[in-house]
Order: structure tokens, then C-alpha cells, then sequence
């Protein structure tokens, strides 16, 4: 028997499901929209999920009676025990792994997000209009940590990096963190997105979460140390850390457990907001990035960028003088305001 919910049988790939009869098997169906985009000849679909069933199970050369209780699945084998268990483990582990997804956290729990997957993988260094000499800094913090571990070892410090990008809303720092998230998967150092250490249910009783902010902290972590070396995106992060849970975050960020693989990149608005210990105590976050409202040469760059995106529109005249007529009426813009008067 298990009670473990990672430990489906039912949601392994090539196992061979049927059930003993359709009266044996009880469903809770659950509706979800469909976005339009998709075509969907109906805006919604219903989908079932099994509260109890009896099942013929086949896996390999496996038979196994198999009966489902909302979590918990008994398993019948005429055999040794190490086969269920085998196929218990196969469950595990497809479960714990990740199918062009991505491990986010939020409301006190790991999920992997397959929409967020799918939206970095949009995202282009191209499409990051920075500065040449900004951008190809940042990309060599970023990769040139994972490729220094023995330099590291060699200095006898903790193989650990922390960066924060700043800077008022606008200026390129989402679109930098989808880049560095996609890019860094493609190298085999898995994101893990926080999105909050709270937990809404925990809110609804004037607590925050099950295990409060700092049982949450500590599940980041965990997880994060477990599939090191890894990057941890921190967005927001002065909404993220509070006075609340500083001191135990800090604790975390030091890595009194040991954090060698582990590249934290926090982003945010309100630098000014961050508490010093944050912002300015070395070897916790090492460097800054200002992503900063575009001076003259950037916003050109920024117009240029467009002049060539849009190039192949006929219906758009956009003419070689234009960039620098943009750049030029535009100071105190940001890029999206930029984006929205182009």
C-alpha cells in the first residue's frame, strides 16, 4: 500500500490500465476552460480524476491488481514484493522528474508548470535589448558560474552565487529572467520559480501557511539543494522577504546546510526597499544589475531593434532617420513605453 499522492501507478507511461468494471470505477469531475486561441470547438472540457477504482494493471511483463482510494493505491502481485515496489518507484520518479516543464512554487507547494515552460521557451537574447557591453556581463556572471566549480573549490569557497536585477518596471528584466531560465534548462541547471512563500489557505485563518513563511523558505531550499547545481528565481523579491522572515531567509541564503551549485537571481522594482542585509553583505547577492530607463544610444538601439522586426512589413514605413528621431523625443522612457509609442 501507499499513501504517497507522487506514487501513482495510474499516471505512469506505458502502464496498461482496465478497469475490473465500469461500475467499479468511481470518478470527480472538474471543469476547465479552454483558452479560444486554441480552437476548441467548446469553451470548456470536463476532467476526471478517480476518487476509487479496481484495476488490471500491466506494466512490462507485470500483472498486478491494483484498487485506488482518492491517494492511497493498494497492490496485489503474485510474485515478490520487489516488483510492486519497482513499479512504485518508476511512478516516483516520473513524477519527481520534469516533461518540458518547469518546478514552480507557490501557496506552500511544488508544481510543475508546463504554461510557463512553454512561455520561456519564446524568449531570445535577441530579444533582450540591453547594452552589448551590460548584456554580455550578465550572461558571463550567469554561465561563467556554472562553469567554475573548481575554481571555486580551488579558492575554498562555497561554490554559491547570488545576483539581483533593479530597476524601475519596464526595462527588461522579465523578459532577462525567461531568457536565463530557458537557456540555463538547456544546460541541464533546472529552474525553480518562487512565486510566493505564503500559502493562501494559511492566509484565511490570519496565518500565513501550513508551515509558515519559514517551513516554506526551507522547501525552496531543500528542493534546490536536491537538484543542484540549479538557478532559483526570486521575482519581487522585496514583496518575497519581509521583516517577518529576513533572519531565517538570510540563514537559508548562507547555506549553513551548503548551497554549492546553487545560482539565486532575485529581481526588483524597489531596490531601495531591500534590506541592507540583502543588498549590500558580500557573498549573498555578489552583484547588481541596474536595468535602468534607456539613455540616448539604448533607446536607439531599442528602435532599431523594432525597424528590423518590422522590416519585412510592407505595409510600414520605417525609415533609417527614425531611430534616431525616436531616441531623441523619447528621454525618461522606459522600454515598454517605448514599445507602446512605436
Amino acid at each position: 500500500m501507499s499513501e504517497d499522492p507522487r506514487l501513482n501507478p495510474l499516471a505512469l507511461p506505458g502502464v496498461q490500465v482496465e478497469a475490473f468494471s465500469a461500475s467499479e470505477v468511481i470518478t470527480n469531475a472538474v471543469f476547465a476552460s479552454l483558452p479560444r486561441r486554441t480552437g476548441a470547438k467548446v469553451p470548456g472540457a470536463l476532467i476526471d480524476s478517480v476518487v476509487f477504482g479496481a484495476f488490471n494493471v500491466t506494466w512490462g511483463v507485470c500483472f498486478f491488481m491494483l484498487t485506488s482510494w482518492h491517494t492511497q493505491h493498494f497492490i496485489l502481485h503474485d510474485g515478490p514484493e520487489q516488483a510492486a515496489r519497482d513499479l512504485l518507484l518508476a511512478a516516483g520518479l516520473f513524477q519527481d522528474a520534469l516533461h518540458d516543464e518547469i518546478w514552480v512554487f507557490n501557496q506552500g507547494f511544488w508544481s510543475k508548470n508546463k504554461a510557463l515552460f512553454a512561455e520561456v521557451q519564446k524568449s531570445s537574447w535577441d530579444d533582450v535589448v540591453l547594452k552589448d557591453e551590460f548584456k554580455k556581463g550578465l550572461q558571463k556572471d550567469i554561465y561563467g558560474f556554472f562553469k567554475s566549480e573548481a575554481v571555486y573549490k580551488e579558492l575554498s569557497i562555497p561554490w554559491k552565487r547570488g545576483l539581483i536585477m533593479y530597476g524601475p518596471p519596464g526595462n527588461g528584466k522579465t523578459i532577462s529572467i525567461k531568457v536565463i531560465m530557458k537557456t540555463c534548462a538547456e544546460q541541464g541547471f533546472n529552474p525553480l520559480y518562487v512565486k510566493s512563500f505564503q500559502s493562501i489557505s494559511g492566509l484565511q485563518f490570519g496565518i500565513t501557511g501550513y508551515r509558515g513563511e519559514e517551513g516554506a523558505m526551507q522547501d525552496v531550499f531543500e528542493k534546490a539543494r536536491q537538484i543542484a547545481p540549479c538557478v532559483v528565481i526570486l521575482e519581487d523579491l522585496d514583496s518575497l522577504i519581509n521583516d517577518r522572515n529576513r533572519s531565517f531567509f538570510l540563514n537559508q541564503l548562507d547555506g549553513l546546510e551548503g548551497n554549492d551549485g546553487l545560482l539565486v537571481i532575485g529581481s526588483t522594482n524597489h531596490f531601495d526597499k531591500l534590506d541592507p542585509a540583502l543588498s549590500e553583505r558580500p557573498s549573498r547577492f555578489d552583484r547588481k544589475y541596474n536595468f535602468d530607463d534607456p539613455d540616448y544610444d539604448a533607446r536607439e538601439l531599442y528602435a532599431k531593434y523594432w525597424q528590423g522586426k518590422l522590416k519585412s512589413n510592407t505595409a510600414i514605413f520605417f525609415p533609417d532617420s527614425l531611430p534616431a528621431e525616436v531616441a531623441a523625443s523619447t528621454p525618461g522612457f522606459s522600454f515598454a513605453y517605448l514599445k507602446e509609442a512605436l
